[in-house]
């Protein structure tokens, strides 16, 4: 669960619900707007009852009540509602304070066009519209209830200091909003890229594993495929021969007794031979010795005297490189290695009069390559994947169960490494592999 990712829901409703960023910067920002407004009309209510004018400051006061309601829900953690109730109160306020005023000419309608774009960043939909239209009748108000002569305007003057006051409160008050609201936007626009990201990693990841399973699955097919067929067939040798020993008794043929047992003997020995490599195969990554740190010479020594008997009887002259590194592996895993690649090479020798191994090791790029190298027949390019699959054999009539390669592939992919072959036909081959450190040990 430590890798969970952060985010609750999908992106599209995370965006669809708050576009302009996180709810609490949100949140933060508009209870900011709030209390600057708040401030302004406080000021408002001062100046104008310190110069006389009472009604304006009479229409600021009713302002502050839908204002510190605002920051009231806001402090609930409410957007949308606060939000919509401060534009509106501040368009009634500048319509208001506009209308004792100077009407359209006065300063403080610029406070319109801040309202609609602050309003635009937090609020969805109809809503902003609302608000637009809102402002155009109040506009309308200003312009066409000044031309009517339904209410009074006071003479436009050149300058007026309280002008300078005003616009510099609506100018921060934008600034700062606007800022960061488009802050907000842009962190969450990189939030939806990030979960992006993992999303298609995660994506990635599932399709691979997908893969893996298809293949094992496909593997597990064949495996169950071929160990039904390389189990039976010992077994009707074995019930085949003792049919065959039930006549041979009955008659007294002692000679055909003892080949009967023969042949019995030498089916069961080949059954609990594959069984044994089945049970082998089932341990790789389950039940694994200690990892240590060994020198590599030393393990091909192990192999060595493991396949001592095959090699003297094929007469294999086997040469070893002088340098090994030292590895961290499960020694007797690695060891099975060496011994099945070594008997491998020994199997597809072919009639070759100087058999030879070279047993040895490369560096590429600052990974170490160990390798095992034979003049023998050789393997087509198109099985160079071929023979790493489970029970798959070249050579249907050689000895073996066809597991050997498939376990050296999993124990190398245990330890976290890769195995291949570099080979042509009647040119001998070359099995490569690496180790990674550590091995992975599943126990």
């Amino acid at each position: 669960m430590k890798n969970r990712p952060v985010y609750q829901e999908p992106v599209s409703v995370a965006l669809r619900r708050y576009p302009q960023g996180d709810k609490t910067e949100i949140t933060s920002t508009m209870r900011w707007v709030a209390v600057a407004s708040l401030s302004l009309f406080l000021t408002l209510i001062v100046t104008s009852l310190l110069a006389g004018h009472y009604m304006e400051a009479f229409i600021a006061s009713i302002g502050v009540i839908p204002i510190l309601l605002s920051i009231q829900s806001l402090n609930k953690g409410a957007v949308t509602v606060p939000s919509t109730i401060l534009a509106v109160t501040l368009i009634l306020m500048i319509t208001g304070l506009a209308t004792l005023g100077k009407g359209i000419h006065d300063i403080g309608i610029l406070g319109y066009p801040v309202i609609l774009i602050v309003a635009g960043l937090i609020l969805r939909g109809r809503i902003v519209m609302y608000l637009a239209f809102f402002i155009i009748l109040c506009s309308g108000w200003l312009v066409f209830g000044d031309y009517l002569g339904w209410y009074h305007t006071e003479p436009v003057t050149p300058g007026d200091p309280q002008d300078f006051f005003v616009v510099s409160i609506i100018i921060l008050i934008a600034g700062n909003s606007v800022y960061r609201l488009i802050k907000n936007v842009y962190q969450n626009l990189q939030q939806a890229e990030k979960e992006i990201e993992r999303r298609e990693s995660a994506e990635t990841e599932r399709e691979k594993l997908i893969h893996q399973l298809q293949l094992k699955n496909q593997e597990l097919d064949r495996f169950a495929i071929r160990v039904s067929h390389d189990l039976k067939t010992p077994l009707i040798t074995i019930a085949g021969f003792l049919g065959y020993l039930e006549k041979d008794v009955r008659s007294g043929n002692v000679e055909r007794v003892e080949k009967d047992l023969t042949q019995i003997n030498e089916a069961a020995k080949m059954m609990g031979k594959f069984v044994d490599e089945l049970l082998d195969l089932s341990r790789v990554g389950r039940i694994t010795n200690p990892p240590t740190h060994v020198a590599f010479d030393g393990i091909v020594q192990d192999a060595l005297k493991a396949a001592d008997g095959l090699l003297k009887a094929e007469q294999v002259q086997v040469e070893i490189d002088a340098i090994f590194p030292f590895v961290y592996v499960d020694r007797a895993r690695i060891v099975q290695v060496m011994q099945n690649l070594i008997a491998n090479a020994v199997k597809y020798m072919g009639n070759q009069s100087q058999p030879r191994i070279r047993i040895g090791f490369e560096e590429l790029n600052g990974e170490h390559i160990f390798l095992v190298s034979d003049n023998g027949i050789g393997i087509a390019t198109e099985h160079h994947e071929y023979i790493f699959g489970l029970f798959n054999k070249l050579d249907p009539k050689t000895d073996g169960t066809g597991i050997g390669l498939g376990l050296v592939k999993k124990i190398i992919e245990v330890h976290h490494g890769k195995i291949w072959v570099e080979s042509e036909e009647r040119n001998g081959s070359t099995f490569k592999f690496t180790l990674s450190h550590p091995p992975r040990i599943n126990g």
